[in-house]
């Protein structure tokens, strides 16, 4: 038999009305990205209907969110087994999901749009193909659909906070801190609001008033993995590497366990050695990061950056078409996701002074860019014309990065480097003195500090580190 939710929700097919209220709890946890509690609720609604075929299509999406791809294929293919007697909806939305477990990005996307026309009501297919057009660069298609999301339901939470991300990816940031202020007010008991909030202010380097915000989401729910790693990555870009670690290893205590996340967590301590310029340490937890997990992109970004550091240049390029087979693999060779892989063969590049390849690279790296994301572009850029000597430029570049966040501390310290090669001793200490301040809880082991002192003369720095 079929049971409903409330009107405006779609049918939804259990023998079990206590199945379809965990399921029901479940997405509304899913939604809250409440992940833990997610499942359990999934795992319940299970218990009472074992052929539930939603059920099992929204634990194999939650299961591949928490990285957990093995038990996402299980999940789907059960949900697939299930739901030959489920309404046409609910077996639209389980092949979508099928299709999007196996990164066949293209057909899901092509499902989400028969489902906006067949049910031009169904709130959620809109956000899920809003999400597709991101993955493709398409910013403005997408911020069309999370706006149609909202017009259909005014409270829905889930779509204001990915309109208010989309209008920052997009540059657009009092817009976003708009959308991100309406995502507090129709949660304000819920801890991801917060945490959104706090996303855009990080983003931008507002890193004081972002860790306000993250702290302000652990009041409301002391146990959100989500802002714990994120206080984490705050302490990270602060130089605050022990304090980073903690966080990190707490915050993915909380998440469901499996051995990509584990990865994930050995990846993110080996990326903390390459900040201490402990870059043979790191190679070695990049290394067991992979044997745990072959398809973990920290990790593989990693280990090309920490073997270039090290001048293995031989091993760093063969990771290389790796790299590439991975994002073939999972349909992202033309998503967003292609500029974290040119800035790595940049920075590879660089190193090996192929600067017009490296250049060249950058030059890819901008065609997979967002207004937002555009200044990591930049600052290799800045890197790369400074091995050049071309400061002009290098000047120039720094500057289009700090238009988009101000208080980079990678660009401050490239700028640094910049006025220091040009024998600007003013601005290398003026430009050095705010990086001081952003570091003033630094790490004594943090590299870049280390970087900070050669040039500004570790006598007016060394009072400042812990």
């Amino acid at each position: 038999m079929m049971l409903f939710g409330c009107s405006k929700e779609p049918k939804l097919t259990t023998m079990s009305a206590d199945a379809l209220q965990h399921y029901q709890e479940g997405v509304a946890l899913w939604e809250q990205f409440y992940y833990s509690e997610g499942k359990e609720s999934f795992e319940r609604s299970l218990s009472n209907d074992s052929a539930f075929a939603m059920a099992w299509a929204r634990l194999g999406m939650l299961n591949l969110r928490t990285h957990n791809e093995p038990e996402a294929r299980a999940d789907i293919a059960k949900a697939l087994r299930y739901s030959s007697r489920s309404t046409r909806l609910e077996q639209l939305y389980i092949s979508l999901w099928n299709r999007q477990i196996h990164y066949v990005n293209d057909e899901a996307a092509e499902i989400a749009d028969s489902i906006i026309m067949l049910y031009p009501e169904e709130k959620e297919a809109y956000i899920i193909r809003g999400r597709f057009y991101e993955l493709d660069k398409k910013l403005d298609s997408a911020i069309m659909l999370y706006q149609k999301a909202i017009e259909i339901d005014i409270g829905y939470a889930h779509a204001v906070m990915l309109l208010g991300y989309a209008y920052s990816n997009a540059g657009e940031q009092s817009k976003a801190i708009s959308q991100m202020e309406r995502y507090i007010r129709l949660s304000p008991n819920v801890a991801d609001p917060r945490a959104s909030y706090a996303d855009l202010l990080f983003r931008v380097g507002r890193y004081d008033e972002a860790l306000v915000q993250y702290k302000k989401s652990l009041q409301l729910k002391p146990d959100y993995w989500y802002s714990i790693t994120q206080i984490g990555q705050v302490y990270m870009v602060l130089g605050m590497l022990d304090d980073a670690e903690k966080q990190f290893r707490r915050g993915i205590s909380l998440l469901p366990q499996n051995v990509q996340l584990e990865a994930s967590l050995i990846a993110a301590e080996a990326r903390l050695n390459v900040y201490r310029g402990e870059y043979d340490r790191a190679v070695q937890q990049f290394q067991e990061a992979l044997a745990v997990d072959s398809t973990s992109f920290g990790a593989a970004y990693g280990i090309v950056y920490a073997l270039s550091r090290l001048k293995r240049f031989r091993e760093a390029d063969e990771m290389i078409p790796l790299v590439r087979a991975e994002l073939e693999r999972r349909d992202l060779a033309e998503s967003h996701w292609m500029l974290g892989f040119h800035l790595m063969k940049a920075r590879v590049l660089r190193e090996q002074d192929r600067l017009t390849e490296a250049r060249a690279a950058c030059e890819d790296a901008i065609m997979f860019s967002t207004a937002l994301t555009r200044g990591s572009v930049y600052r290799e850029l800045a890197e790369i014309y400074l091995k050049d000597r071309s400061y002009d430029n290098a000047f120039e570049a720094c500057e289009q990065a700090l238009r988009i966040n101000p208080n980079s501390p990678e660009v401050l310290l490239t700028l640094t480097k910049v006025y220091h090669a040009t024998s600007d001793n003013r601005m290398t200490q003026e430009i050095g003195n705010r990086l001081l301040t952003l570091w003033k809880n630094a790490d004594p082991d943090f590299q870049y500090m280390h970087e900070l002192q050669g040039l500004l003369g570790a006598k007016q720095s060394s009072g400042l580190t812990r």
